[in-house]
């Protein structure tokens, strides 16, 4: 990131561990393929192809699968979500909800049409049953396109987020009643609303309209 783009930054939230129970639980399931690959594939490899190929679908694909979820789980401490200028930049590692790629890009503000906080379903992950309103940053854009952000960062972080856009670009619609789901959030919201309108009255001041100077010399 360069110099201008770092004083442009409106506002940055990084992912924040929740849970360690899926991470365990695949490490675990990965370990249990690695042995199941050693003693059904290799020591015991079996002379039939056909049974050759049917239990390296059963032990190599899974690996393949939790594997890539510990390497994910492991790597999400990079994720984040930043307003700069008019762009929100992302780097956001999903849930079984949503995937298993990280993803990656930035989103123009005036390309959403709405977006809010929307409730995590607990039945896809073991650590969500202990955090039972962990919510996802859900944004929809005006071409159609939905993109699922945040699955590992504080829900006061995404409303923050939330707070931000609605402030930068209003037109777009907040589906998420804060007052009622975050009423901290909501205060902080007034906070920043004041603080516009403050800032909106001082550019006003500061301004002059052309010819004020020679009235006063």
């Amino acid at each position: 990131m360069n110099e201008e783009e770092q004083q442009q930054i409106i506002i940055s939230k990084k992912s924040t561990r929740f849970g360690w129970k899926d991470l365990i639980l695949n490490l675990v399931f990965s370990i249990i393929m690695i042995v199941s690959i050693y003693f059904f594939d290799i020591r015991e490899r079996p002379d039939d192809l056909t049974i050759l190929i049917t239990v390296i679908f059963v032990t190599v694909l899974p690996l393949l699968l939790f594997s890539i979820r510990v390497f994910n789980e492991l790597s999400y401490g990079r994720d984040y979500i930043e307003i700069i200028g008019d762009k929100l930049k992302y780097r956001s590692t999903p849930l079984l909800t949503t995937g298993f790629r990280p993803k990656k890009g930035e989103i123009t503000l005036r390309e959403i049409r709405k977006y809010g906080l929307s409730k995590i379903p607990r039945k896809f992950s073991l650590d969500l049953f202990k955090f039972k309103k962990k919510a996802m940053l859900v944004i929809s854009l005006k071409s159609g396109k939905e993109y699922f952000l945040g699955e590992y960062f504080d829900n006061d972080d995404l409303a923050e987020i939330c707070v931000q856009i609605q402030n930068i670009y209003p037109k777009a619609k907040l589906l998420t009643n804060l007052s009622e789901d975050y009423p901290e959030l909501a205060k902080k919201q007034t906070k920043l609303e004041s603080a516009r309108k403050s800032k909106k009255l001082d550019d006003e001041e500061d301004y002059e309209p052309e010819g004020v100077g020679i009235r006063r010399r």
